[in-house]
């Protein structure tokens, strides 16, 4: 049974007539009366009676249209939504992320992403930058979030924006006598950093920073993540820099003191194969993209 015989038979059924049929499929009546006569021999049935008008569905003939239609409908379908793969809008874009950029980087562009493109499933995990790396070498996910990562063969690292710092004090720390040089505030309390792994990271930055500026703190803790290092500093325990996008969310028990003189020392970046052309992953850096130049300064 041939797809052209499923068409001609159907556009038959609905012309009630090989003569209109053939018009309307712009194509002579003797292949469509052969293909039809075709199809009644490998079904073993007639599918219609001739009449002086044209022709009539047999009882088995309207069975067969019901059946014919829904076939013809499901490989249409089926042909869009290959095409629809192929642009790039449709499957499932899968996500790993690691760390603070979670708070706003990733919703915001995932959440363009799924504006553009709402018949593609997004799967979104949270694993290590490591894992991240050998998820994309395995090719287990498109794309990976995060702000530091090593080198790798075949792999690229994009930044996406860069965004300041902020300590994060004790809700009743007085910050009097620090205004205008807030940084002098490890000079007198512990420094909480964070991660605990995940190397380079943002406590490697942090401390790289500190020394830039003639500072060597005393550290009073080793955090985990981000949630951690501000239980930390709730009770006590220290004072802690982080990205700007977490001290634009509220922390019970901790302040934040922007860093205006470091406004744009910590990267949010992206990880994703160089060799990776799939429609999927080029929507998305197309969407990424457009996210940067709409947050760029000069926008």
């Amino acid at each position: 049974m041939e797809l052209r015989q499923l068409k001609y038979f159907v556009t038959v059924a609905e012309e009630k007539n090989f003569s209109h049929a053939a018009q309307r499929l712009n194509v002579s009546q003797p292949p469509i009366t052969r293909q039809i006569r075709k199809l009644e021999e490998e079904l073993g049935v007639t599918l219609f009676t001739r009449t002086p008008k044209g022709a009539d569905l047999t009882p088995a003939g309207q069975v067969f249209l019901e059946d014919a239609r829904q076939t013809l409908a499901q490989l249409a379908r089926g042909a869009e939504r290959c095409r629809a793969a192929q642009r790039g809008e449709l499957g499932t874009l899968d996500v790993g992320y690691f760390g603070s950029p979670i708070y706003r980087v990733v919703p915001s562009v995932l959440q363009a992403f799924r504006e553009q493109h709402p018949t593609i499933k997004i799967s979104l995990n949270r694993i290590s930058k490591a894992a991240q790396i050998d998820a994309l070498k395995l090719g287990q996910i498109h794309i990976g979030f995060g702000r530091f990562y090593s080198a790798e063969p075949g792999l690229v690292i994009e930044q996406i924006l860069s965004e300041g710092l902020s300590i994060a004090v004790p809700e009743d720390f007085s910050i009097v006598p620090y205004l205008g040089n807030e940084l002098s505030i490890f000079d007198s309390v512990p420094l909480i950093v964070f991660p605990s792994e995940g190397r380079p990271n943002f406590a490697d930055q942090v401390l790289s920073i500190l020394k830039r500026e003639g500072l060597e703190p005393k550290i009073g803790a080793v955090a985990e993540d981000v949630r951690s290092a501000l239980t930390q500093t709730t009770i006590g325990s220290g004072a802690t820099i982080v990205p700007g996008t977490v001290a634009d969310f509220s922390w019970t028990g901790v302040k934040f003191i922007p860093l205006e003189s470091l406004r744009t020392e910590c990267p949010v970046n992206c990880i994703y194969r160089r060799s990776d052309t799939s429609p999927i992953l080029r929507a998305v850096l197309k969407t990424l993209r457009e996210y940067r130049r709409n947050m760029s300064p000069e926008a």
